[in-house]
């Protein structure tokens, strides 16, 4: 087994389309002995434009000019190319490896050649989470951490592509493992094209993390987003609306709440849609009709939410109830959240299970939740 490290150098990448200028690569064995070390100089066919942003210097590359457009364009080494990384005998390697994979993409799409299928890791990537690292470094920064000397003062690819070998062949000696322990130790940095596309271990890993992270209010709620009454792409307020109006009201009940009308802050409704469920279906079974509005109910349920920092959120509910009170239309019992579970003897932490079977059956047999 090989391995292959790889680096490229574009004219420019105007409209994110990298445009090759050149493709350096080394190959060693498992040892770290060099094989070959060539850099393919390639004419970009579009003009040069190497000046930095931000906080990023431009850079000076190895060749002039009229060098690189003298050389053949990016079809004529192409199948050279492709057959480098496909190589079955042979482990491919870059560092930030996966704009270098851009740049081939865009090329090929650029001059209408056939993406192909071909396996690849970041070595980036590799230090950047055996250093549990939060940005990631650059190439410089990584050989300076273990005393490599080397200059990126002028760039090219075929010594940027040893330099990266350079810093893998350290790490492995480091924590004396090899190339393939230390992939299997940080399977992040195993990236791939397949079927023309581009992806790679940690962007997976990066979305899933997205998708678990908690959002403020899922935090301070303790219920996850898909959970809320207004989730979006999901029909859970259409639902529980279809179904708190839908409700058989068992008003033959001989609870002495039987009769009431009962409304829930919105602080806890909006954020609580399985537990509102299972809270109508119990309300309807002792002939109690939820409602909305505190205009029509006979008991307030309270319910208290606090920020990060201890302040209070607001309930526009109550807020509507206390000026019914004082303007003397109507009269409502208010009772805390606790007191409600207490008085209908339930228990919250069961309520968050939603089983559509066992809820209180609507007047009409229109199923709920499909």
């Amino acid at each position: 087994m090989n391995y292959i490290f790889f680096d490229i150098e574009c004219a420019n990448c105007f409209q994110g389309q990298g445009k090759i200028c050149s493709f350096g690569y080394v190959i060693t064995d498992e040892e770290f002995n060099i094989i070959e070390k060539r850099d393919i100089v390639i004419n970009p066919r579009s003009k040069f434009h190497l000046v930095g942003h931000g906080n990023h210097p431009g850079i000076v590359l190895a060749y002039e000019e009229a060098v690189f457009k003298a050389a053949p364009t990016f079809p004529n080494f192409y199948k050279e190319i492709r057959s480098l990384l496909q190589d079955k005998n042979s482990l491919i390697l870059g560092f930030s490896v996966m704009s270098d994979a851009n740049y081939i993409k865009s090329e090929c799409s650029r001059y209408e050649l056939e993406m192909f299928d071909y396996d690849f890791i970041d070595v980036q990537r590799i230090y950047t989470d055996m250093h549990s690292l939060t940005n990631t470094p650059s190439l410089i920064k990584c050989a300076s951490e273990y005393n490599i000397a080397q200059s990126q003062d002028v760039h090219k690819s075929d010594d940027d592509a040893l330099l990266t070998m350079r810093v893998m062949k350290a790490m492995c000696e480091a924590t004396n493992l090899s190339v393939r322990e230390l992939i299997k130790k940080y399977p992040h940095s195993k990236c791939w094209c397949k079927d023309g596309e581009l992806d790679c271990e940690f962007a997976t890993f990066r979305a899933i993390q997205r998708a678990n992270k908690l959002s403020k209010m899922e935090v301070i709620t303790g219920s996850k987003r898909t959970n809320w009454m207004y989730a979006p792409d999901l029909d859970n307020h259409r639902n529980f609306a279809s179904y708190a109006t839908g409700v058989f009201v068992n008003y033959s009940s001989k609870s002495p709440l039987c009769g009431k009308r009962i409304c829930i802050s919105n602080l806890y409704e909006e954020f609580h849609f399985a537990e509102m469920m299972n809270i109508v279906s119990a309300l309807a079974k002792v002939g109690v009709r939820y409602s909305y509005k505190p205009n029509y109910c006979d008991i307030f349920v309270t319910y208290e939410l606090k920020g990060k920092h201890d302040e209070e959120y607001e309930c526009y509910r109550l807020r509507k109830a206390l000026r019914l009170i004082e303007s003397g239309e109507k009269h409502i019992e208010f009772i805390s959240f606790k007191e409600f579970l207490e008085m209908l003897e339930l228990k919250e932490e069961e309520l968050s299970t939603l089983d559509y079977s066992t809820l209180s059956p609507l007047w009409k047999k229109t199923p709920v939740g499909n």
